[in-house]
């Protein structure tokens, strides 16, 4: 729903109430002294009725303004009722003060009928010229008062009175020229201030739509990473198992010879082969194969030690590589490894066909790279098959 006013109206509204709530209190210790310059010389009852009412009027006037002072400069429909009832009070302020005229105004006493003409010019001209911004409301406050004065004036038997009336036309015509210049510097510096708020507020929406654009930005990225990371993730993995590819196994391998090389630091191998595994294939199917080859990796993965890697190496081969351990210390983890697998319950995969490995461990040598430890380690599972299987065996140092 759009706004009931423009930007400019708000401004110039919001710029008469605050300014009015301003002078009010004035208005109010006006009032009450110009009533007391002329009490007695006017009939009292009149006098001190038109008081109560004009005060109970700006009192309501000063409620209204005082909300106005209060109301944030966005809220344009609590803007626009607020100056409806604005209008309405300032137009009886100014019939107030108009009727002072008739009221307070004692015949045949030119020194005291001046005070109260000089009192509707001082209080057309403050009061317009605060209401100048609003050229509806300067009208609607000015002319009721000088309207009311004038005609008092004019209707009076005395000529003096009514040459005081041409000169108090004259006034209201200078005063209206006079607020008209006020009028429009107040458009068109408020005029500039609302186009300075609508660019801020456009400003503020551009910049909360390129937060959010960041926002979502951000967010694409951190999917991005994610997928990235995922893509990663299953491109260095098997798929059948989760465990390590072979390309993975390679690359990691490569990484830890090198710091191997360069600090010095132990590392050795172990080949891991199922013992016959062809024949639960061909008694059992490949999907029991499969489970088997699953719960090899999970077993395998529970015996790790912080930093070192498992894959698998094709088939039914797996690689291990173990940093900052040799191989007689790997050899002894393998055996207790083998005695696990071999001990395990697998009726469920094979049924009565046994699961055992057989393992080749090759420790690096300085100068040794990624081919010839395998090579050292594939000669020692060989060595295990040729034993028997369903054992471990430690590749001799030097050979290949």
């Amino acid at each position: 729903m759009p706004p009931p006013i423009s930007q400019l109206d708000s401004l110039t509204m919001l710029h008469v109430m605050r300014s009015t709530h301003v002078v009010v209190p004035h208005a109010l210790l006006g009032s009450a002294l110009l009533a007391a310059l002329e009490w007695g010389r006017t009939p009292w009852l009149p006098s001190l009725l038109w008081l109560v009412a004009f005060w109970l009027l700006l009192l309501a006037l000063w409620g209204t303004t005082w909300r106005a002072s209060r109301c944030p400069d966005h809220d344009d429909w609590q803007i626009a009722a607020l100056h409806r009832r604005f209008a309405a009070q300032i137009t009886c302020v100014g019939v107030g003060w108009g009727l002072a005229a008739w009221v307070l105004m004692p015949s045949g006493d030119l020194t005291y009928s001046l005070i109260v003409v000089l009192w509707g010019i001082a209080v057309s001209a403050v009061q317009g010229a605060m209401l100048s911004a609003r050229r509806e409301l300067f009208f609607g406050f000015v002319l009721p008062i000088w309207g009311l004065i004038l005609l008092r004036l004019f209707l009076s038997p005395e000529a003096v009175f009514r040459w005081v009336g041409v000169s108090g036309a004259i006034y209201l015509l200078v005063l209206v020229q006079f607020t008209a210049r006020l009028h429009r510097f107040a458009h068109e510096s408020m005029s500039q201030r609302a186009q300075n708020t609508d660019l801020l507020r456009e400003l503020m929406l551009e910049q909360r739509q390129l937060e959010s654009y960041n926002a979502m930005l951000e967010q694409k990225n951190v999917e991005l990473d994610q997928a990235v990371e995922r893509i990663s993730e299953l491109a260095s993995r098997d798929p059948l198992t989760g465990a390590l590819n072979m390309r993975a196994l390679m690359r990691e391998m490569e990484r830890l010879l090198a710091r191997s090389e360069t600090q010095g630091a132990p590392f050795a191998i172990a080949i891991i082969d199922l013992d016959h595994f062809k024949r639960i294939n061909d008694s059992h199917g490949h999907a029991r194969g499969d489970d088997v080859l699953q719960q090899l990796c999970v077993l395998v993965q529970e015996e790790l030690a912080d930093g070192e890697l498992f894959g698998r190496y094709g088939g039914e081969e797996f690689l291990l590589l173990a940093p900052a351990c040799n191989g007689a210390e790997l050899s002894r983890r393998m055996e207790a490894l083998r005695g696990k697998i071999s001990g395990w319950d697998w009726r469920r995969w094979s049924g009565d066909l046994p699961v055992t490995l057989s393992c080749g461990v090759a420790a690096w040598r300085p100068g040794a790279g990624p081919q010839a430890l395998l090579q050292q380690a594939d000669k020692a599972l060989y060595q295990a098959k040729e034993m028997g299987r369903d054992r471990v065996c430690l590749a001799r140092e030097g050979e290949a």
